[in-house]
């Protein structure tokens, strides 16, 4: 039977015998596990292109255009008829933009337009704009954003060739009715390309 001096020697020596165990499994699995670790940390930041657009000088409704007060000729005061033609120019201006800008001049809701009456996109009359809906369109680029263009629409209500263009004159001034219309100006931010290598 052991005595009690030979328990206490028997524990002493499990409690060395375990912190041994202890370390020499820490230094084990420490030494497998051990890697090098670095870490680099910064910030990042950007500065958001500025966008401008304007259409004569407005950045939501630039008013009303009356043809009469277009037309190069003129018949009743503030009245359109066969044989009078004019023209209304769209200012665009992109200055302080820092992108390209597509622009769409559109034409929509035409009432009572009268049938010979057509738009063109220039002065000789050699281009009508039949897509309304898409009248004009182009790019201002970035290195023109600070030089406005001017778009100019020019319109004709050309006398009749015909006696059924003549009638339809006639009728459309007999019924005397106001021709009203909606121009829209659009200015979208084109698409960025990475510059030639």
């Amino acid at each position: 039977m052991a005595t009690a001096t030979q328990k206490k020697s028997y524990a002493a020596r499990l409690g060395v015998l375990a912190v041994a165990l202890s370390l020499v499994t820490a230094c084990l699995l420490g030494g497998t596990m051990a890697k090098y670790v670095t870490e680099v940390t910064g910030t990042g930041s950007a500065t958001v292109a500025k966008w401008s657009f304007t259409a004569n000088g407005k950045t939501d409704t630039f008013g009303s255009i009356d043809l009469a007060k277009t037309a190069y000729t003129n018949v009743a005061e503030k009245k359109i008829a066969p044989g009078t033609e004019g023209s209304f120019d769209i200012v665009l201006d992109a200055s302080g933009s820092d992108v390209a800008v597509d622009y769409t001049i559109a034409f929509s809701n035409l009432q009572n337009k009268p049938k010979n009456l057509k738009f063109y996109s220039d002065k000789d009359k050699s281009t009508e704009i039949s897509d309304l809906a898409t009248a004009l369109t182009g790019t201002i680029e970035l290195k023109d954003v600070g030089t406005a263009v001017t778009k100019t629409v020019y319109w004709d209500w050309a006398i009749g060739s015909s006696d059924a263009d003549n009638s339809t004159d006639t009728a459309n001034g007999t019924a005397a009715k106001s021709m009203t219309f909606d121009i829209a100006v659009t200015g979208t931010q084109k698409t960025p390309v990475a510059p030639a290598a």
